[in-house]
C-alpha cells in the first residue's frame, strides 16, 4: 500500500475504485446493446432522421447510493489524510481534524483567511503550501476537489444524484460520405420514453446507405447544483474525482513528504 502512515488513505481510495468497477459493470449488463434497439425514421416532408430508443433501459435506483459511497470514500481519505499531516507535523489531532476544502480565499467578509487561521492543528509552511495548492480557488469551479465536496455534502443530506439516462455522444462517430456531413441535433438532457433523442439533416439529399453514428447511450448524474456534469456519463466523472485524490493530491503532493 505504501506509506504505512497512509495506509488508511489507500484503504479509502481502493475501497472508493472497487465500488467504481463493480458499478461500471453492472450499468455496462444492464445497459448492454442486445437489451434495447435505436432505430431511425425518415420525416419525408424534411428529410430529417430522427433516432430513437426502444426501450430506453431501466436505472436500478441503488446506484445512487453506490455513487454516495465513492464520494464518501474519497472524501474520507482527505480527511485520513489531514489527521495523518497533523500528527507528522508533531501535533494533536483534534475531533474537528478534516481536509480544508475552499471555494475562495476570502472570508464572508471578503477579507484573506489563510488556510494557517483553518488548519490550526499545522504549523509547516510546507504542507500549509501544499494545502493550499490543492483548493478549488486555484482552479475555479470545474475543479475535482470542488466538485467531490459538492456532491458528497449533497449525499449526506438526501438521495443523491438523480441518475438518467443518456445518449454518450463521445461515442458518437460515422466515416465520411460524398454526401455533406449531416448537421446533428441531440437531445442533451434526460431521455424520455416516446421522444427522439436525436437528428439529423442531410439537407434534402438521401443519407447514404451505410450512414451508422455508432449511437450509444450511458448514465449520468443529474444535479442542479453541479450542471457541467449533467451532460457528461459518470463514470468518467468518478474516475477523474478518484485520478484527482489519487494522484493530484496524494501522490504528487502528500507522499514525498513522508519517510
Amino acid at each position: 500500500m505504501g506509506t504505512s502512515a497512509l495506509q488508511g488513505v489507500d484503504l479509502k481510495i481502493e475501497r472508493a475504485k472497487g465500488h467504481l468497477s463493480d458499478l461500471k459493470e453492472a450499468v455496462k449488463w444492464a445497459f448492454d446493446s442486445d437489451r434495447y434497439e435505436f432505430r431511425r425514421e425518415i420525416d419525408h416532408k424534411t428529410r430529417e432522421h430522427a433516432l430513437w430508443i426502444d426501450p430506453i433501459p431501466f436505472i436500478v435506483p441503488e446506484w445512487s447510493i453506490i455513487i454516495g459511497e465513492i464520494l464518501f470514500h474519497l472524501r474520507s481519505a482527505l480527511d485520513h489524510l489531514a489527521y495523518q499531516l497533523v500528527i507528522f507535523d508533531g501535533k494533536v489531532p483534534t475531533e474537528q481534524t478534516k481536509f480544508p476544502i475552499r471555494d475562495s480565499s476570502l472570508d464572508k467578509n471578503g477579507k484573506t483567511l489563510p488556510l494557517r487561521d483553518l488548519m490550526t492543528e499545522i504549523k509547516s509552511k510546507e504542507i500549509l503550501a501544499a494545502l493550499d495548492e490543492c483548493q478549488p480557488y486555484q482552479g475555479g469551479s470545474n475543479d475535482p476537489l470542488w466538485l467531490l465536496k459538492v456532491l458528497n455534502n449533497i449525499d449526506k443530506h438526501r438521495l443523491l444524484l438523480v441518475i438518467i439516462c443518456i445518449l454518450d455522444t463521445d461515442k458518437m462517430s460515422w466515416e465520411s460520405f460524398d454526401t455533406p456531413a449531416p448537421t446533428v441535433t441531440l437531445r442533451t438532457g434526460p431521455l424520455k420514453k416516446g421522444s427522439p433523442i436525436g437528428w439529423f439533416d442531410f439537407h434534402g439529399v438521401e443519407s447514404p446507405k451505410d450512414f451508422n453514428p455508432h449511437s450509444a447511450i450511458s448514465i449520468a448524474i443529474n444535479e442542479a447544483q453541479a450542471p457541467m456534469i449533467n451532460t457528461d456519463p459518470f463514470d468518467g466523472i468518478l474516475e477523474q474525482l478518484c485520478r484527482h485524490v489519487e494522484i493530484d493530491i496524494i501522490e504528487q503532493r502528500f507522499r514525498p513528504m513522508f519517510p
